[in-house]
């Protein structure tokens, strides 16, 4: 891995792992890092299946991060090749909503039903 700092795999859909923001440039070289803080660690997120993604699993790995001094994620998705780097805060503020639309939904679903 090169200059991973640190790795951590995680059942959920996702694999976690801090990477050095000054490496996030040749590790990703078409990301734009304009708007993100590369002078600390990065948290990199790489989702395998976004269909199995456990965004209340990510929602704690994220908030860890956070307390370490964490700044910027890099959302990435290998077997489209895709990745972007946001703010932490942002992708938490996200993976926090999604999971209150899947507790709501799961609820309609239950009122529905009659349960």
């Amino acid at each position: 891995m090169g200059s991973t700092a640190t790795e951590k795999v995680i059942r959920g859909g996702f694999k976690a792992e801090r990477e050095f923001g000054f490496a996030l440039a040749s590790r990703f070289p078409s990301l734009d890092l304009t708007d993100v803080d590369t002078e600390g660690v990065a948290m990199v997120i790489e989702i395998g299946d976004p269909k199995r993604l456990n965004v209340h699993q990510l929602s704690r790995v994220l908030v860890g991060a956070a307390r370490g001094g964490v700044k910027t994620a890099v959302i990435y998705f290998p077997g489209k090749g895709l990745a972007t780097a946001i703010p932490l805060f942002n992708l938490f503020a996200m993976v926090d909503e999604t999971a209150r639309l899947k507790e709501l939904n799961k609820l309609e679903r239950a009122i529905k039903s009659g349960v």
